[in-house]
């Protein structure tokens, strides 16, 4: 023990006395370490971490599979008939988002929530705070509606009331009474202020084709998910079989919940993680390099230590030592820069990564640093340790001042710096293409102008999910009356749901064309609009006629379709006066198409265009719905305030929320496309700078070296021209090298981007020689300051060099 404090004495000093190498030394390592444990930071919280429910691993999802797509919500009538017949699974619990709309004595707003199932808060083992969760009665219709609090929701619309519980609200516009908060630890699903009961209809009960619901449930103990999967799909084929076909071609098949839970953002955590450990495995680089320079120019102090008595490994341990406590104390600095970082990355996040807000600094990722400092401190002095076991006695205790490296050390530092360009190439490659991708989807053509154009929700929960209810359509027509008078103000509509940010569909059928196989049915995107829906977003009427006044509720039903479903179901035909009709919603629904349109990205610029019917509001209206209104002003928030006196004019306790441009709601759709990007492009961007100046220190070290060389290459008649493109090409040859075996390393790793990318292929050659020319660039500059240095050794000075 006594050894090791004398070791761990020596280091300090040695680390104190060299101020400027410890300095680089520990910022490298700090960003190194920093950025890995950030990203872990992330790993763990979302992949890791258990969910924070009771026995979190008997808890599963169960999702509907057909043979022509692979994961489907539950229709709610055939979750009802698996829940009542199972026996491997309990505390079945169906839930859907929805937006609820809170007033009374403040001013009314929306609120995210979700309608649930009795057993949701017992299938996630949760108890409230305050009051008690749903029973399975209150699902029941006609019983008194009644809600459960989110704890944030709780704190700032009610002050924190403790007598809560029992008290009345106005949500939807109709009284519901308080019966539970949840603790401020729950928050699922991600960003729900309330949950209400189902409230169950005959629709809902005997619908089997509405895929609306997420189910999650336990295996009963004893139960493997094994048998849970072979009863599900029993009892699925059974439903089947006792409905005709309704929905044939399904299955039913349960999944553990945190491995569904996070599936959609798996892939993406572990490429950051990926990346930020090429940043990771350059920061060793560059420090091992200046430590290898360190350790030849201490070979006469090993070399008198040796002659003194010390053993070999004796001298190891002391220089594995020093790189232990660089690397412990790079790691403390690290976790400050993790911890910024962590906050950094949450905050580029878009919000759909599930528990990302959890991510902290904690016991885990404390041991994952601990883990990498140890790592690094072995990885970076493990090469000049090892030089002790090769110090010739003799040699270093005749060494003069000037230092010099074997051809074998030379070659080890010069590998280092051609790993440290290889690890930068594909990083930027990476980056380069995620870039590429990015900017084409942005050029993406749309359907649509998202120039000067306002969103705003609303929500008119008086409306019933029937077409023959003409509430929400009346309240929409009045609002959208005043609001085209404002100065302004050029045209203003109504829609179900925004382009690209998806939305509902529907199987349908052709009248007069021969019946298809149930279950083989061709399937479309839902919009629901009113009259100035397409002059609002100048989306271009290709034949037919718009939706006008004469579309009302008791009018025929008719339908536009896109130009892509015209196409595909009518080639060569002119589909004006066919009549299809609609199967999923409710009663089937027919209507005659009436017009043509251009086609519309419905599910974001990456996707492709499918089938679209659009259905006028009056004939078919929704509960939710946007207002979008085109503006004259470069400006389109400047009219929020007049449409929001406007929408409490016509009802006083309506709420607006969710007031976006257009080309926000762009932006929010490929948020999660930039994210990738922004972070990738800033792990390439570090590796490239420590790369460069890997590039530079080696150069400069090498300079030192041949000081004498180019003292007699100069007096012997060599140029200044000469001698800078004598280090220039050295420096540049482990730039091409590097370039070479990255371009290696990069073709192979960048098809893991293939799912990220649009327009390109990860093998672009394009981006590849760009990335390519870029580094070749950084590298000339690096090696620029340490090649004009040569030219300026003094012929005279550098012979007598010694």
């Amino acid at each position: 023990m006594n050894q090791v404090w004398q070791d761990l004495r020596y280091a300090l000093r040695a680390l104190a006395k060299n101020k400027g190498f410890t300095f680089v030394a520990l910022l490298t390592l700090a960003l190194g370490v920093g950025a890995t444990s950030a990203v872990f930071g992330v790993v763990n919280a979302v992949l890791l971490k258990p969910l924070p429910f009771a026995q979190p691993e008997r808890l599963i999802k169960l999702e509907e599979r057909h043979s022509d797509w692979p994961s489907h919500g539950f229709a709610y009538a055939n979750f009802a008939d698996i829940a009542h017949s199972t026996r491997t699974l309990e505390e079945l619990a169906a839930y859907r988002s929805w937006l609820f709309t809170l007033s009374g004595d403040a001013e009314p707003e929306n609120i995210d929530g979700y309608r649930v199932s009795g057993e949701f808060f017992n299938a996630l083992g949760v108890a409230p705070q305050l009051g008690r969760t749903f029973l399975p009665e209150d699902n029941h219709a006609g019983n008194e509606p009644v809600a459960v609090l989110s704890d944030g929701l709780w704190k700032r619309r009610f002050g924190s009331d403790p007598h809560i519980i029992g008290k009345t609200c106005k949500i939807n516009g109709a009284p519901a009474r308080i019966i539970g908060v949840m603790p401020a630890s729950f928050r699922f699903p991600e960003n729900a202020g309330l949950w209400m009961p189902l409230a169950l209809n005959e629709s809902l009960l005997t619908n089997r084709r509405a895929h609306l619901y997420t189910v999650i449930a336990r295996l009963k103990s004893g139960a493997t998910l094994a048998q849970a999967r072979a009863e599900t799909q029993s009892l699925a084929k059974a439903i089947d079989a006792q409905n005709k076909d309704v929905d044939p071609n399904w299955t039913a098949y349960p999944s553990p919940f945190q491995e569904r839970l996070v599936a959609p953002v798996r892939f993406p955590i572990l490429l950051l993680f990926g990346a930020v450990s090429f940043v990771l495995l350059i920061a060793c680089a560059n420090v091992a390099n200046p430590l290898l320079a360190r350790a030849a120019g201490r070979s006469k102090e090993i070399g008198v230590r040796i002659a003194l008595g010390a053993g070999k490994s004796r001298i190891v341990r002391q220089l594995l030592t020093e790189s232990l406590v660089l690397a412990t104390i790079g790691s403390v600095l690290g976790l400050l820069v993790a911890n910024f970082g962590l906050r950094i990355i949450i905050q580029l996040s878009p919000g759909d990564v599930p528990r990302l807000q959890d991510a902290s600094i904690d016991w885990r990722v404390l041991a994952f640093t601990l883990l990498v400092t140890a790592l690094t401190g072995v990885l970076f002095g493990v090469a000049p340790a090892l030089q002790a076991f090769r110090v010739d006695l003799q040699n270093s205790l005749r060494e003069s001042r000037r230092t010099s490296l074997s051809s074998a050390q030379l070659r080890l530092r010069s590998a280092l710096v051609v790993s440290e360009i290889a690890l930068a190439l594909v990083l930027l490659a990476g980056a380069g293409l995620l870039a590429n991708s990015f900017l084409r989807l942005l050029r993406v053509p749309l359907g649509f102008n998202p120039q000067k154009l306002l969103t705003l929700q609303l929500f008119l929960p008086e409306a019933s999910e029937s077409a023959s209810d003409t509430h929400s359509s009346q309240v929409i027509s009045a609002i959208l009356e005043r609001v085209r008078t404002l100065p302004g103000v050029q045209s203003a509509s109504a829609v179900n749901s925004l382009p690209v940010t998806g939305g509902v569909s529907t199987d349908f059928t052709i009248v007069g064309r021969p019946p298809v196989k149930s279950g083989d049915e061709p399937s479309a995107d839902i919009c629901v609009i009113d009259a100035a829906y397409f002059r609002t977003m100048q989306i271009p009427l290709l034949r037919g006629r718009d939706f006008s006044a004469r579309d009302s509720a008791s009018a025929p039903k008719t339908m536009v379709i896109n130009q892509t479903m015209a196409e595909k179901f009518w080639p060569g035909q002119d589909p004006l006066g066919a009549r299809v009709t609609m199967l999923d919603w409710g009663p089937p629904l027919t209507g005659e198409v009436v017009g043509i349109v251009g086609d519309v990205k419905p599910n974001g610029p990456q996707e492709p265009v499918g089938s679209m019917i659009y259905w006028s509001n009056p004939q078919f209206p929704s509960l939710w719905n946007y207002l979008v209104v085109r503006t004259t002003t470069s400006d389109p928030f400047s009219v929020v305030a007049g449409i929001k006196a406007h929408v409490r004019a016509v009802d006083s306790e309506q709420p607006v929320s969710q007031i976006r441009t257009m080309e926000q709601v762009l932006g929010e759709s490929l948020a999660q496309r930039r994210f990738s990007l922004v972070l990738i492009g800033i792990f390439a961007a570090l590796s490239v700078l420590l790369a460069a100046i890997g590039v530079a220190g080696v150069m400069a070290f090498l300079v030192a070296q041949r000081t004498q060389e180019m003292g007699i290459r100069m007096a012997l008649g060599a140029q200044h021209k000469d001698v800078f493109e004598l280090i220039l090409g050295q420096g540049l040859r482990m730039a091409f090298l590097g370039l070479l075996i990255g371009l290696a390393g990069a073709f192979g790793l960048t098809r893991l981007l293939s799912g990220m990318l649009y327009g390109v292929k990860p093998g672009d050659p394009l981006t590849f020689a760009l990335v390519s020319a870029f580094l070749v660039g950084v590298a000339l500059l690096a090696c620029w300051l340490p090649a004009r240095s040569a030219t300026r050794v003094d012929p005279m000075v550098a012979l007598r060099y010694e």
